[in-house]
């Protein structure tokens, strides 16, 4: 909450110095701060949806609330931070044409100062996020690069925050540079396609992050290496002959569901109750195996014949 108070904050601000000083750079920037504080108000809507327990018509939950919250906070990037950033800038190039547009230079001065004021904060909004990456990888286990790390992980929350905080601080440093050089050349034409600069980028960052949502509301699988552990664990289970088929899909944040198939023998030298203490040894293997990558762990453990069909891993 505190975020979203300061977000709307420099979103007035900004608002207030773009139209003293008439500066499409810096409205871009106050567009792409509403954006980023109506997307904070859509995910904490998200967020509380996803809390809800299951129900007899949503059994496992609606711990994907959280992936549709950030699906539409790509969406108001795309249209509201994005398009309409663009739009306003190649309105005031039309004008800068006609020769109607003129800037006062103290106003101009004041909006590079908010500017750089607006970079500082970003950065460090952008390292808190890094830093919420490394406590999600030590709490997970993993070390992987950022990259890689936005492409697999389930947590879309920070997925969003990492995006609007890089697009945020790249945005500031077109912005001032526009701002600046119009400062220096007196030619508005460098503030405008500052503004259509910024447009185009957070275009870019909505197509990114609307991508990788997407995938996250379709279902996404556990990485390679934790489907090849579980494989690993299953067929070192005692009475086991064999793992046919492993299915994984992240419904939530904090939510898996994995189903496998394991197979047992079918010439009688395996009973009931040892197929039993099996499925029940594995059960407890998965969740000890995946308990730092959610708090939610819905497994289906089936048994089926040594010669059942072989499934495509996910």
């Amino acid at each position: 909450m505190a975020a979203l108070c300061v977000n709307l904050t420099i979103a007035i601000m900004k608002f207030a110095v773009a139209i003293v000083s008439g500066s499409a750079s810096l409205l871009s920037e106050a567009i792409h701060s509403a954006a980023d504080t109506l997307n904070q108000i859509v995910l904490l809507i998200g967020k509380r949806a996803a809390a809800r327990p299951a129900n007899d018509r949503h059994p496992f939950g609606y711990a994907r609330a959280s992936f549709f919250a950030s699906f539409l906070v790509a969406s108001l990037l795309f249209f509201v931070g994005g398009a309409f950033s663009l739009l306003e800038a190649v309105e005031k190039i039309g004008h800068i044409g006609d020769g109607a547009a003129t800037h006062e230079q103290t106003s101009f001065i004041i909006a590079a100062v908010i500017l750089v004021i607006s970079i500082g904060l970003e950065a460090f909004s952008f390292r808190t996020a890094l830093k919420e990456v490394a406590e999600q990888q030590a709490h997970d286990g993993t070390h992987m690069s950022v990259p890689r790390f936005f492409r697999e992980t389930s947590n879309s929350s920070l997925i969003v925050v990492m995006t609007e905080d890089l697009a945020a601080m790249l945005g500031l440093m077109l912005a001032l540079a526009g701002v600046v050089l119009t400062l220096v050349t007196g030619n508005l034409l460098f503030d405008a396609l500052g503004g259509a600069a910024i447009g185009v980028l957070l275009i870019v960052a909505a197509a990114v992050l609307g991508k990788e949502t997407a995938s996250l509301i379709i279902g996404e699988a556990l990485p390679a290496e934790k489907v090849t552990a579980i494989r690993t664990l299953v067929e070192d289970t005692e009475k086991v002959a064999g793992c046919r088929m492993i299915k994984t899909v992240a419904i939530g944040t904090d939510s898996l569901l994995v189903e496998v198939d394991v197979a047992f023998a079918e010439d009688g030298s395996v009973s009931a109750e040892q197929v039993l203490t099996a499925i029940v040894s594995i059960k407890a293997d998965i969740h000890a195996l995946l308990e730092h990558d959610a708090q939610f762990i819905n497994t289906c453990i089936e048994p089926v014949s040594p010669t059942a069909p072989l499934d495509r891993e996910g």
